[in-house]
């Protein structure tokens, strides 16, 4: 997301506030704050230590927010505007370098990203001689194209996260009658029948008894039907079968009946579809977004069960709850699911980062400020008010600034309660 202030780092530079319209002198600056340095250090290596897929998924997420501001600033250099700052990250200043009249540097907190460019509106005084450099004087092809990268970024990579999940690695088929032994689970009275068995990771039941087995919903149905039996079963490795015999565990199901267990989970072969396949899942979850956010953010009964679940006990929530599906989730919530899923199935931090791009990719094109889709309102509001041969029509953002606020508020409520929540009642 761009900037809505501007700072100019050149000996000397001068900051203009928006708020208050002071103005000081700064010079460039090159800063290591060790301490930030090591307190940020320690929070990669404490997500390292709850787990590589956590890091791996929280590495993610800061390469898409790097990508993000990268859009903006690579067009803003190919369009003639002036770019003073691109940070990752907010609050105190870990590491700061500046190259030309751009300071590039690293914030303590990894929960966004920004790029600075001159003169994004009537509140952000420019020194003359970058007038012509400044966002607010460039034609509006030029600001629409900078103000949208960021959107244009997350969208080329969902499309290479799908292409990449979809298409190179393959989904698992559900559906499929083909199936193996993935897993074989234990008991706490002792060995599985699984292992006594003898059964291996690859394997396939294809009969029971003599009665010959289709897929994985008829053996599963054949085993809980003989609780405690010893059966005799047909076991495919490696294009043979062979027979053997154990006795079945007996599980007591919540309404009190009695099942057999064999102690195997299912796996089943991916298989590969085509990059078109991966760009509608693209469009389509696209879609399905800009459906959803609306009702996420203006939904009476979101806010309504927001604020229950603040008040209420730190349990854990299953993901498959009605809870879990009307809840909003923060980075540390998606994280934590893409982590544990990761452990079923590796390439769900895939699908994950895939969605998290969609989504706010979408959501950054809202027109509302200080998103960049509120940059682009304006910016087509002032073309449609602009006449030609007349000096071109500038918004008074001044104006706006009340809805800024709403929405910064808004914004950063739904985040602080939804980290808390993630915290304390996360879902599992």
């Amino acid at each position: 997301m761009t900037d809505t202030t501007s700072e100019e780092s050149e000996a000397p530079s001068r900051v203009q506030s928006m708020a208050l319209g002071d103005t000081k002198v700064v010079e460039p600056r090159n800063v290591t704050n060790v301490p930030a340095l090591i307190a940020f250090i320690a929070f990669w290596v404490f997500l390292g230590i709850l787990g590589p897929w956590f890091l791996l998924m929280a590495v993610g997420i800061l390469v898409m927010i790097f990508l993000h501001e990268l859009g903006h600033y690579m067009t803003a250099k190919w369009t003639g505007m002036k770019s003073t700052q691109f940070f990752l990250g907010f609050g105190p200043t870990i590491i700061s370098r500046t190259r030309g009249e751009v300071e590039f540097g690293v914030k303590a907190l990894p929960l966004g990203a920004f790029v600075r460019i001159i003169g994004m509106s009537n509140l952000d005084p420019v020194d003359p001689e970058d007038e012509h450099r400044a966002y607010r004087n460039k034609s509006y092809p030029r600001r629409m194209l900078v103000i949208t990268a960021g959107s244009a970024m997350h969208f080329i990579q969902a499309i290479l996260l799908f292409v990449l999940a979809i298409s190179v690695i393959g989904t698992f088929n559900l559906d499929s009658e083909e199936w193996f032994v993935n897993e074989i689970t234990q008991l706490e009275t002792g060995e599985t029948p699984s292992a006594q068995a003898g059964i291996e990771l690859g394997d396939r039941i294809v009969s029971i008894d003599g009665e010959e087995l289709a897929d994985w919903a008829s053996t599963v149905e054949a085993i809980q039907g003989r609780p405690g039996q010893t059966v005799s079963l047909g076991i495919l490795r490696n294009g043979e079968v062979f027979q053997a015999t154990t006795t079945l565990a007996s599980v007591e199901r919540e309404d009190g009946s009695t099942v057999g267990m064999l102690g195997v989970r299912r796996g089943v072969p991916r298989e590969r579809q085509s990059v078109l396949t991966a760009l509608e899942v693209t469009g389509a979850t696209a879609w399905q977004t800009t459906k959803v956010i609306p009702e996420l953010i203006f939904s009476p009964a979101t806010w309504g069960n927001l604020g229950s679940l603040l008040f209420e006990g730190n349990e854990e929530v299953s993901i498959t709850s009605e809870e879990a599906q009307s809840r909003p989730v923060s980075v540390v919530g998606v994280v934590r699911i893409a982590g544990q899923a990761a452990e079923f199935d590796w390439s769900a931090p895939i699908f994950f980062l895939a969605f998290i791009n969609v989504f706010i990719g979408v959501f950054n094109l809202f027109p509302l400020l200080p998103l960049d889709g509120g940059h682009a309102a304006i910016a087509t509001y002032e073309r449609l008010r602009s006449r030609r041969g007349a000096a071109p029509y500038r918004a008074d953002i001044a104006k706006l600034l009340p809805i800024t606020y709403a929405v910064v508020l808004l914004l950063a409520f739904i985040g602080l309660t939804t980290i808390w929540l993630d915290i304390v009642r996360p879902i599992s």
